[in-house]
């Protein structure tokens, strides 16, 4: 077959060529994208000012969580150590303010109150009138003589009247006689009446009954005054070096300081400007114990021939003294201005060393409080009465037994 012929049959499709002659003549599609270079070191150079920054921020929450957490420490340490000094200043005014009102309220009611009637003068602590108009009760005798204290609203001829739920418990003496002692400070007084002349005409008490309630008034307000004296001593114990606070805060706080030297441990937050040194209760300054010096009464003294009694009378004056020589207890009082403080509050500003940190800031230089000189948590706690409107003022008068503690930040 010529040139020529072969040619025609190429040109008209008869002869056909295997296409494995051509597959390394032309080229793949794929080979005519674009040429590109390897991605697999472009995250390096990023990478050189993500990491470090990323453990700075590492660093700096780590730093900052250790800063915060010992704040937070010390924080609730001194809220525990002034929560609970505060706790001796609560228990000393309720219990105070039980001695001068609710326990020779019910003493007396309890012992003299006439709860089986008193019409004919035969029950049980009931006096007969000397002009034959009935009777009266013993406990209603003394309350009006001014020796002993009351409910306003007590019910006569029955026990005593609950005052759990009552706000305000408005315990006096009677005005008149006694209407002085009902302020504070009471009215200085040297002698009580226990029966006065009067009493002792108009009504059938005859000398050894009248001796026997003598004898029960001064054992009842001796032992008050012991009561109220051994409170007041374990009080000035526990305050003397604010041992309570510092304990608390050195369990709580367990700073270097403390551990090297624990009879100061918490010093900052005792001698805060306007704190519990500042405030403390003190005889004679904020804390007054009242006492009368002698005790008279009147009361018949039978006699032979007509009439066959006399009016007799403690002649002179029994002298209180021969047992105390403050005389006999009546009741304790605090000044009006000791008892607004602690309503409004003592204030407590306890310094303390921030750690070190990666970053050598020293916070004890750059964040110090005035009070201080370094950094400090404080805490604001006070003693209140349901009666905060009267100057917290609720141990004399209306001694009300409700204070308490109450912390602020």
């Amino acid at each position: 077959m010529g040139i020529e012929d072969k040619k025609n049959k190429i040109a008209s499709g008869k002869i056909f060529f295997p296409s494995f002659l051509f597959s390394s003549l032309i080229p793949h599609p794929s080979s005519l994208r674009p040429f590109r270079l390897s991605r697999k070191g472009q995250i390096l150079i990023p990478s050189l000012f993500i990491i470090p920054s990323l453990m700075l921020f590492i660093y700096l929450l780590f730093e900052t969580t250790k800063l915060s957490r010992e704040k937070i420490r010390q924080q609730f340490a001194v809220d525990s150590a002034a929560f609970i000094q505060m706790g001796d200043y609560t228990n000393l005014l309720n219990r105070t303010a039980y001695v001068n009102g609710a326990f020779p309220y019910r003493i007396f009611k309890e012992s003299y109150e006439c709860t089986h009637g008193c019409s004919t003068g035969t029950e049980e602590n009931c006096l007969k009138k000397t002009d034959d108009s009935g009777a009266v009760c013993t406990y209603k005798m003394l309350y009006e003589s001014g020796a002993i204290p009351k409910y306003k609203d007590d019910v006569e001829l029955q026990d005593a009247v609950p005052l759990d739920k009552k706000p305000k418990w408005e315990i006096a003496f009677a005005d008149p006689p006694r209407g002085s002692m009902n302020a504070n400070p009471p009215a200085p007084e040297s002698n009580v009446d226990l029966i006065n002349s009067d009493q002792g005409i108009r009504y059938y008490i005859f000398w050894d009954p009248a001796v026997g309630i003598y004898k029960f008034y001064a054992q009842v307000y001796t032992l008050l005054g012991t009561v109220e004296e051994s409170q007041m001593t374990v009080f000035e114990r526990l305050t003397e070096n604010f041992n309570f606070f510092r304990k608390s805060y050195y369990l709580n706080a367990n700073t270097a300081e403390c551990v090297r030297n624990p009879d100061v441990c918490g010093e900052d937050g005792i001698r805060s400007r306007g704190g519990f040194r500042d405030n403390k209760f003190t005889r004679g300054a904020s804390m007054f114990m009242h006492y009368i010096k002698t005790i008279t009464f009147h009361a018949k003294v039978p006699q032979s021939g007509l009439p066959p009694y006399f009016l007799g009378k403690t002649t002179p004056p029994l002298d209180m003294t021969s047992m105390n020589p403050n005389g006999l207890f009546q009741l304790a009082s605090f000044s009006d201005s000791s008892m607004k403080r602690i309503g409004d509050g003592y204030n407590v500003y306890q310094g303390w060393d921030a750690p070190s940190n990666y970053f050598g800031v020293n916070f004890n230089t750059k964040v110090p409080c005035e009070e201080t000189g370094r950094p400090c948590v404080h805490a604001l706690v006070s003693s209140q009465c349901p009666q905060m409107d009267s100057g917290n003022n609720c141990v004399w008068p209306a001694p009300t037994p409700k204070y308490q503690t109450r912390l602020y930040p």
